[in-house]
């Protein structure tokens, strides 16, 4: 049985699709339980592991859908095996869950893999390699930890280290960092450290969301791993008259948005209840899972079809003007 809508909401549901105004005719009918899976990351490099030695690297999967996510983690090849997470996992919307593979080798040589983590969820490609550190070689660091301090979302920031041999024979090295948010930008990869020699590396911490961050700089076999470690902050950066209003002003009736003018101000948006989804609002500050608006411009199916109406949603160049604006605050700027 369809809720009855005042002539307000009548004219905002064309923009959303939902009423017959656009073809849609969504309002009222029960919304589909549909997962969205989110992982962390699609490969993870183990860089070269002592024959012996261990190394171990995480994935997270997230779910931005509206339905239970279900997945199976697993991995069959020699040398690899789930330390947590493994086996059956469900993921609640807006949860995640964290699988973390260890790789242990037993023999020198190359190690691809994948992990499994479900029919719905994509593969996580696994890259690793075993490896004896020759008699006499030595890595030393010449920091014990790497704090890249506080950067802003969008920028970055660089530090650099040694690695020095003070041994007598040639050390194997390979740099490769254990996570997104810090890249080795100089010195990373595979190479040979001769005797007294050092190599210089620099780290790039380049935050993809606010809050702090850290893993871990991996060196080679028997190597030690450096701890690496900063904080984002998500800058001000969008303003709605300037960027959003004219979004909105702009999407025709053509394009299923008739009423979006009607979104004059933050004011009509945020913390207001979104018609046929009440309680839920068109946007909620900080929160992207429970704002209505954005869930619809993306396109998730969270709360029936996507807007603008025939579309996948907007593109994302201006659906994520909308993104940072919500996690920014959704200010009235």
């Amino acid at each position: 049985m369809r809720r009855p809508l005042d002539t307000a909401l009548l004219a905002l549901a064309a923009t959303f699709g939902l009423a017959g105004l656009t073809g849609c005719s969504d309002l009222g009918e029960p919304i589909p339980r549909i997962p969205h899976a989110e992982i962390s990351t699609t490969s993870l490099d183990f860089g070269t592991v002592l024959v012996s030695g261990n190394a171990t690297r995480s994935v997270v999967v997230g779910n931005s859908g509206n339905g239970d996510l279900r997945g199976f983690a697993s991995v069959g090849c020699a040398g690899y095996s789930i330390e947590t997470g493994g086996g059956a996992f469900t993921v609640p919307p807006g949860g995640a869950h964290t699988v973390t593979v260890k790789y242990q080798p037993t023999a020198e040589g190359t190690s691809p893999c994948q992990l499994q983590l479900g029919a719905d969820i994509p593969f996580v490609t696994l890259t690793a390699a075993g490896a004896f550190q020759a008699p006499g070689a030595q890595c030393v660091l010449s920091v014990a930890s790497l704090d890249l301090g506080t950067t802003t979302v969008g920028t970055s920031r660089q530090a650099s280290y040694r690695v020095r041999n003070p041994g007598t024979a040639a050390a194997s090295l390979n740099v490769v960092s254990s996570c997104l948010d810090f890249a080795v930008i100089a010195g990373g990869g595979p190479s040979t450290l001769a005797p007294r020699d050092s190599l210089l590396v620099t780290v790039q911490f380049a935050p993809q969301s606010a809050g702090s961050s850290s893993c871990s700089i991996a060196h080679g076999p028997g190597c030690p791993d450096l701890p690496v470690n900063g904080t984002a902050t998500t800058p001000t950066t969008v303003s709605f008259a300037a960027d959003l209003a004219p979004i909105l002003s702009s999407l025709s009736p053509t394009r299923g948005c008739a009423n979006c003018h009607l979104f004059n101000t933050p004011d009509d948006l945020v913390n207001v209840p979104a018609g046929a989804y009440a309680p839920s609002v068109y946007i909620k500050p900080f929160d992207l899972l429970n704002s209505v608006l954005y869930q619809k411009i993306t396109g998730t199916g969270r709360f029936g079809q996507p807007m603008p109406f025939g579309t996948q949603g907007l593109p994302a160049v201006d659906a994520n003007k909308f993104k940072n604006w919500i996690l920014e605050g959704a200010l009235n700027n």
